[in-house]
């Protein structure tokens, strides 16, 4: 009977996927099609093609639970909707969570790889919805400062991809830092779980667990950048140390076993800054 289930899982699992890519093309056509031609302002096209991307990820979502692949659950899901837009992070453990936070809002922004912006299949998409490409070298903060003060929601993973097969948090990039420091928006911080781990980076989409995947959302308090930082530093050592903080944020929620809350893991950052043994792991921009 568990192997049978097992079995019902992985066929889930490409249906679910051949959904997602059906999905993909609908909205391509109609984002070539209908919006270019109902909404002449970009902003209103932009905003319109990111609620249909916002509907095609609930429903795809909708799909994966009915077809019992996965299961999904959410903890003060209210923080996601406050008016004005938010900068929003979080640790990026599978390959299906950008689908599922863009299930619970109906606009957001987010930076997509270069080959999404330049695959025949994703590139209307992303265009039409004004994803911002991360391929723009230092244009990318502005980019995304420039979304922040319109008023819209951003994505950001500050391990830029997956993290490790094994659960392991990546490298913290200094992207989301930069763009925190630079719009003076504080960080909406989100702890998603995934247990059994699966589809996680170097794990191939059939190897499931023994059991549906079980998602949980934590949405965090806002992180006032200001707290983690002093007026007199350059914004390079700024963000060093606002980026090794947030690790810390996402270490203790996540991996710590001696019982330190992520509150503690802030309170005590100005005392740990520049004595952690990994920080020089953590890139700096040149």
């Amino acid at each position: 009977m568990d192997q049978l289930s097992r079995w019902a899982r992985i066929a889930g699992t490409a249906i679910s996927f051949a959904v997602f890519g059906i999905g993909g093309l609908v909205l391509a056509l109609l984002c070539l099609t209908v919006f270019r031609i109902v909404a002449k302002k970009p902003r209103d096209r932009e905003e319109r093609a990111q609620y249909l991307v916002h509907l095609a990820f609930r429903f795809h979502v909708w799909v994966m639970q009915r077809l019992g692949v996965c299961e999904l659950s959410v903890r003060a899901g209210e923080g996601l909707h406050v008016p004005g837009g938010q900068l929003i992070v979080a640790n990026h453990p599978t390959l299906i969570d950008v689908v599922l936070i863009g299930s619970l809002m109906p606009q957001l922004d987010c930076l997509v790889k270069t080959d999404a912006s330049r695959n025949p299949f994703m590139r209307a998409v992303v265009r039409t919805a004004g994803y911002v490409p991360n391929d723009l070298g230092e244009a990318v903060v502005e980019a995304c400062v420039a979304r922040l003060q319109e008023g819209r929601s951003l994505l950001l993973f500050p391990e830029g991809t997956r993290s490790m097969k094994g659960g392991e948090l990546g490298t913290f990039h200094r992207g989301a830092a930069h763009v925190a420091l630079r719009s003076g928006r504080p960080i909406l911080p989100l702890v998603i779980h995934c247990t059994p781990r699966a589809l996680t980076r170097g794990q191939h989409w059939y190897d499931v667990g023994d059991r549906p995947m079980s998602f949980t959302i934590e949405i965090g308090e806002p992180i006032d950048p200001r707290r983690l930082t002093r007026p007199n530093e350059s914004r390079g050592v700024a963000s060093r140390k606002l980026t090794a903080a947030l690790r810390d944020f996402y270490q203790a929620r996540l991996y710590d076993r001696a019982g330190r809350g992520a509150g503690d893991a802030f309170q005590r950052r100005d005392l740990q800054v520049g004595h952690r043994p990994d920080e020089d792991r953590v890139p700096f921009p040149r």
